[in-house]
């Protein structure tokens, strides 16, 4: 019986599936010149993100390099509409 139930851990942790990570897709970016605000819109597996960057410190490709390392925070839907 022991062996039996090793046997069953062995074979569902490798019969598992791999998840492939799925790469986000910049959509759009709005900048706020009076808030001083940048907005960016992301789609991940069909899902809106997005991200606002006050006072608009970061460039597309570092926002992006962040989202894809998850070191940054997103938002669920959009608040500002493309």
């Amino acid at each position: 019986m022991k062996y039996f139930l090793i046997w069953v851990a062995v074979a569902s942790l490798f019969g598992a599936k791999a998840t492939t990570e799925k790469r986000p897709e910049l959509v759009c970016v709005k900048n706020s010149k009076s808030k001083n605000t940048c907005y960016y819109n992301f789609m991940i597996d069909g899902a809106e993100y997005q991200f606002m960057d006050v006072g608009c410190r970061y460039s597309r490709e570092k926002v992006m390099e962040k989202i894809e390392a998850g070191t940054i925070a997103l938002g669920k839907d959009w608040k500002v509409p493309c």
